[in-house]
């Protein structure tokens, strides 16, 4: 969460004096680690010549060509686009081609399905690093008994072939069906899937957002014979670890 200096302030004038004057030190002291990188930074400037400026925009270069093969890869493998997957098939493909990819397990009866197809709609065109797709849960049985999906809609946050969450429900976002695309993004970055550097809603007590449902399957061991899943302590409608063989 950010804070600003008001917000500091008005803290500051609610705490005992002597808490005030510890929290005054640390964020001196942070003030001065800061001061001392930026004279760094500025010092190594200085002292550098035409050929060090020349490797930084060599490197800028080399990095800027990687993001645009980068881009146009992603886009071939649709991103920039909400599309349907037709089948399991379609998903695995899916999982291996794209590093950041988001699954809304639907059905076209189901009401909240269709408020999230929205916000996933306006992510897709925004966020052209992640992938953002749909499956028919009738036409994905075998994901939905390896995976658990028992409520929907569910949104699955794959990584690198491997789910990093499950969004069940819209709870993450704000428990309304209101909720603004943006609590969703933040959600998702929240979790490696997308960048965003937005506010970050959704946070306990304590500023940390609690993560739940299915964590760390790989997608590319799912199409073997063995399959090996595990759940969080906090997944919805499941109260213990399962293994399928």
């Amino acid at each position: 969460k950010q804070f600003s200096m008001e917000d500091f302030a008005r803290l500051q004038s609610q705490l005992d004096p002597r808490v005030q004057e510890q929290v005054a030190g640390t964020v001196l002291r942070a003030l001065k680690d800061k001061e001392m990188q930026m004279d760094q930074k500025i010092a190594e400037m200085q002292t550098m010549d035409e050929d060090d400026f020349e490797k930084i925009r060599e490197r800028r270069k080399v990095a800027m060509i990687k993001a645009q093969r980068e881009k146009q890869k992603n886009i071939s493998n649709g991103h920039g686009r909400y599309m349907e997957l037709s089948d399991q098939k379609e998903f695995f493909q899916a999982s291996k081609d794209s590093k950041q990819l988001c699954v809304h397990f639907y059905r076209s009866t189901t009401f909240r399905c269709q408020i999230l197809d929205r916000h996933l709609d306006i992510l897709a065109q925004t966020h052209p690093e992640t992938r953002f797709v749909k499956i028919d849960v009738e036409k994905a049985p075998f994901l939905v008994e390896k995976l658990r999906i028992v409520m929907l809609p569910t949104l699955l946050c794959v990584k690198n072939a491997k789910t990093e969450h499950a969004i069940i429900g819209f709870d993450e976002m704000g428990g309304s069906d209101d909720f603004p695309t943006e609590n969703l993004a933040a959600v998702l970055a929240s979790f490696n899937v997308l960048t965003y550097d937005g506010p970050s809603p959704g946070e306990d007590e304590d500023g940390i957002r609690r993560k739940g449902g299915i964590n760390s399957i790989d997608m590319r061991r799912m199409q073997g014979n063995s399959i090996r899943t595990g759940l969080n302590n906090g997944a919805a409608d499941s109260e213990d670890d399962s293994d399928f063989e």
